[in-house]
């Protein structure tokens, strides 16, 4: 599916995304102009910013009303929201001189370098695991077929749909598998170009933070929705908000971040209560606000939910909304203890990953040292209204540990916190120097080693997940469905009849019964072919014969990990005798 969706020329497949978030820019200066000169709203040098969200607010709503009626017209709807923006420049030509502030690239040269080098990493195809098996798999199928072909043993991660899987639909419209890194990238210069008087070292902090290489290189929007949070959270804070219509838009926006993902919702509850607290004497109004919102956010997405897997809240308490069902009830605990302190509440590890790592597969997936120092500070957090501190809480509270999960709490310190100490200054320093290294180095062994500017197969052969694989799926040549052990997840790259394991070991951790779970995902799902690397792992009552072999590997995008190929066994399944 991959290869019919997006461009396999490397420009392609990064120069149409970058051009139409550059017209979303424009539209967004020009529609926030527009509206202060005819009074409509006036929220300073924030305004540009909040319609660029705004912006993406709308395009998930209308999107998700458009796959109610039938994703075929999905595209359409696109090309009319478009060719709209597109009059609305032109005709309000005089606005596109408006003069935006970047004071702060001549001021910080290294902000505007790491800039540059975070763009040539954010256009590289895409290659992290959770891209590949959600963030793009999910709305690339959507539009290929809609809802009506999804198999739930193949398509079990499809329940996690959100407006972040919505968004990325215009991945796939505009034919670039890395859309999704280009708009957390944007996102966050446009908030460093507008908050720069502010605090001029927000940027440096952010960039000195490991993760940062993930967010910038990956298509999860947690970047994209964690600085809209921050946003939100700096107009109630500095009380900016006026009138009735700002907070209309306010509570509009807080409603689109909570939709990116379900924790999100418990994210949004304390914004919201402060918003409340700020603006106590519009109370009604607000709350008739968020109905409104909620009615315009989450109806279309619940009634998706509801109509293709029976749970408005799937794949999450379907005892309560659903029918209770073995395989979404086992899926919500995985999700829930997937690399979270419940699995392994004694490690010690899990508890110091945020502020460092101590694997070398896993170098880029913590906040850093700063983290810490900041998250200890208590005239910061009490500034805060230990809002940053509630969010830590609330993450523990899920069962969850990932340094990722932390990255709101992260932002809302860094950009007010005011170190002083030469310390601190070292430490930033320190981390900047290192994530620019890694960063470097990446780069280069990306465009010069396995020259992905001609060739985006080396590249992706290299670092993206399952890609290999999937090709060598490919000259095994067989017809019929395939069950691949090799394969812990299923992916973009793969056809319809190959099955990964994701949902046995789903089920293998919520009951136990692996040899059941097994023999029955062959017979319901009709397996021809099994993938193994010993013949060990297939169980004694079903009768097999071995026919080839063939290559597997376990790509990573870490360049400092280095995979082997290994010989993988096909054999057919000749009967099956399991009860």
């Amino acid at each position: 599916m991959y290869d019919e969706i997006y461009s396999l020329n490397f420009f392609n497949n990064f120069l149409i995304s970058s051009l139409f978030l550059i017209i979303n820019i424009i539209f967004a200066f020009n529609v926030s102009l527009k509206a202060k000169n005819y009074k409509i709203l006036n929220l300073g040098n924030y305004q540009p910013i909040i319609f660029f969200f705004l912006i993406f607010c709308l395009y998930s709503s209308i999107f998700n009303i458009s796959l109610l009626v039938g994703s075929v017209i999905v595209k359409y709807v696109f090309f009319l929201l478009l060719l709209f923006k597109f009059f609305f420049i032109l005709k309000n030509y005089k606005y596109l001189f408006y003069k935006f502030n970047l004071k702060f690239f001549s001021e910080r040269k290294i902000i505007f370098a790491f800039f540059i080098l975070f763009y040539l990493i954010s256009i590289l195809p895409m290659s992290d695991a959770d891209s590949i098996v959600v963030f793009q798999n999910i709305p690339a199928t959507i539009l290929n077929q809609g809802f009506n072909g999804l198999n739930i043993a193949r398509d079990i991660e499809f329940t996690v749909l959100s407006n972040t899987e919505t968004l990325l639909l215009l991945s796939s419209i505009l034919k670039s598998d890395n859309f999704g890194s280009q708009l957390n990238l944007v996102s966050l210069i446009f908030l460093a170009c507008v908050t720069f008087k502010e605090n001029k070292n927000f940027p440096l902090i952010i960039f000195s933070s490991p993760l940062i290489i993930y967010f910038l290189s990956a298509q999860k929007l947690q970047l994209f929705f964690g600085l809209l949070y921050l946003l939100i959270f700096i107009l109630i804070h500095k009380k900016i908000i006026k009138k009735k219509f700002e907070l209309f838009i306010i509570v509009l926006l807080l409603t689109f971040y909570s939709s990116g993902k379900i924790t999100y919702i418990l994210f949004s509850i304390p914004l919201f209560v402060y918003l409340l607290k700020n603006n106590i004497k519009f109370f009604k109004n607000i709350i008739f606000y968020l109905i409104v919102s909620v009615l315009i956010i989450y109806g279309p997405i619940l009634s998706i939910k509801q109509i293709y897997f029976g749970n408005i809240l799937a794949p999450f308490f379907d005892n309560l909304f659903g029918n209770n069902s073995e395989i979404y009830n086992a899926f919500a605990l995985s999700l829930r203890s997937s690399e979270g302190w419940l699995s392994d509440p004694s490690n010690i590890y899990l508890y110091l990953r945020p502020f460092v790592s101590f694997e070398i597969s896993k170098i880029s997936s913590s906040l850093g040292i700063i983290f810490l120092f900041m998250l200890v500070d208590y005239k910061l957090q009490k500034q805060l209204l230990y809002i940053p501190l509630l969010l830590v809480v609330l993450i523990l509270c899920t069962g969850q540990i990932l340094p990722r999960y932390y990255f709101e709490a992260f932002l809302l310190l860094s950009f007010f916190y005011n170190y002083k100490t030469t310390l601190i200054k070292l430490i930033i320093y320190f981390q900047l120097i290192a994530v620019i290294s890694m960063t470097s180095v990446f780069a280069y062994i990306s465009y010069f080693k396995f020259n992905v500017l001609l060739n985006k197969t080396n590249y992706q052969n290299e670092f993206a997940y399952s890609f290999y694989n999937a090709q060598q799926i490919k000259k095994d040549s067989l017809e019929g469905n395939i069950l691949d052990f090799s394969l812990d997840r299923d992916s973009i790259y793969l056809s319809d009849n190959i099955y990964s394991l994701r949902y046995i070991n789903v089920l293998n951790k919520y009951n136990q019964n692996k040899t059941k779970n097994l023999t029955n995902f062959i017979k319901e799902n009709s397996i021809k072919y099994l993938v193994v690397y010993d013949k060990q792992q297939i169980p004694g009552c079903i009768e097999t014969e071995e026919i080839n072999e063939t290559r597997r590997k376990k790509s990573v995008r870490n360049f400092l990990v280095e995979t082997q190929k290994n010989n993988y066994k096909i054999v057919e399944i000749k009967d099956n005798k399991c009860n």
